[in-house]
């Protein structure tokens, strides 16, 4: 488990939100999530949120299903929900999201 994920957004899409991480200043991995506020659901997505299997993190109900070749299912899960948490919090889409474990 990383002891911290860097959260940003990196653009808005049609669809949602596209957001870029890193694990631990990057040595600990990289990679983009697709949040779609409006059915409050993450996929796992490439730099220009084309989305990368059918792995799926739903925030109403907290459901994760499916698959993505590459990606780990632990980390795009914490950086979701991070991610959700500053949604909840604020009703919008956030900036940042960073999250430290420690």
């Amino acid at each position: 488990m990383p002891a911290s994920i860097g959260i940003w957004a990196e653009q808005t899409l049609p669809s949602g939100v596209l957001y870029r991480w890193e694990a631990d200043h990057g040595s600990g991995g990289s990679g983009f999530v697709r949040f779609e506020p409006d059915s409050q659901r993450f996929r796992p997505a490439d730099r220009a949120g084309n989305v990368l299997g059918d792995l799926t993190v739903d925030g109403v109900s907290g459901d994760t299903t499916g698959s993505a070749d590459g990606v780990d299912r632990t980390v795009f899960t914490q950086v979701s929900v991070s991610i959700l948490r500053r949604y909840t919090r604020s009703g919008e889409p956030p900036k940042t999201a960073h999250a430290h474990y420690y």
